[in-house]
């Protein structure tokens, strides 16, 4: 049958395929998409033992998971399958294919949102006010469209002497020890503006050392942007959107999109590409249209 495997052959060329992995793929990758795969491949051949083919495996898949992580899995079995034709483990991929009926989920409409200026600075002087511990960390995020896992990994060694310059090539997601290329493996020298070299400035301790990072928790550990976010956030940028001082909630991720939006604006889409660390096909189709200012007459 062209479809065949069993589940027993699909969970050893996943272990193989999956170490073969390991050193090409960011550990976080690793941690977070190959093992849960991992353990999708425990749950089905303990609930479902008796699938024996590919078409099998989707269609359970299908009944158990979203169809955007069924999608996302099959796509991964037949990566493993195509890497395990090349290897010479299998003759045929059965997977071939299969992920193509699978239709993907559309982005939300707030996949892309930002906020508008005025809504940026009320939010900046609100964390002045309510939380001046974190006002740094929003002001960063906001004024640099640095990720957060980005500016979590910063340290006074990516920053130059005079803060004329931060060079952004790490990320230290929430749940890993270390740092680790950024998401696409671009890094960049991101040149520093007055308001930019001020804050650095300020934020720089007078006993400052290359290894520090820049952004610490409240008693001194590293700074746990996903706790921010829960307790600090999401309550104060939802208590302005009460206030009607905010239209929209957005998370803190969406500083990101509301720099890009802005700075398209003022630079060319080339620049806002290297800054951003994005390619121009993702601007041109998710913010290009968004950074133009629509004013609608009365008719």
């Amino acid at each position: 049958m062209k479809r065949a495997i069993s589940l027993k052959t699909l969970s050893k060329l996943w272990v193989q395929y999956a170490e073969f992995r390991k050193g090409q793929i960011a550990p976080s990758t690793y941690k977070r998409d190959y093992q849960k795969i991992a353990r999708r491949l425990v749950r089905m051949t303990k609930e479902a033992p008796y699938l024996e083919t590919s078409i099998e495996i989707r269609d359970w898949l299908l009944s158990r998971y979203s169809a955007e992580t069924a999608r996302r899995t099959i796509q991964q079995f037949n990566a493993c399958g195509r890497w395990a034709m090349e290897s010479d483990l299998l003759t045929r991929n059965p997977f071939e294919g299969v992920q193509r009926h699978i239709r993907p989920k559309r982005p939300g409409d707030k996949a892309w949102s930002a906020f508008t200026i005025p809504e940026r600075d009320r939010i900046i002087q609100e964390f002045e006010v309510t939380a001046p511990f974190y006002a740094n960390w929003v002001k960063f995020l906001f004024w640099t469209g640095c990720r957060p896992e980005e500016a979590a990994a910063l340290k006074w060694e990516h920053v130059a002497v005079d803060c004329s310059e931060v060079l952004i090539s790490e990320a230290l997601p929430a749940d890993m020890k270390t740092a680790q290329s950024t998401k696409n493996y671009q890094s960049t020298r991101f040149p520093c503006n007055a308001r930019m070299q001020r804050l650095l400035r300020e934020m720089r301790p007078d006993n400052w050392s290359r290894d520090y990072y820049l952004f610490l928790g409240v008693k001194g550990g590293r700074f746990e942007y996903h706790n921010f976010q829960t307790r600090y956030w999401r309550p104060l940028v939802r208590g302005l959107v009460e206030s009607g001082h905010v239209a929209f909630y957005l998370s803190q991720y969406h500083c990101r999109h509301t720099w890009i939006t802005e700075a398209l604006n003022h630079l060319t889409i080339q620049d806002v590409s290297y800054l951003a660390r994005v390619s121009p096909h993702v601007l041109y189709r998710h913010y290009a249209g968004r950074s133009r200012r629509i004013l609608i007459p009365e008719f």
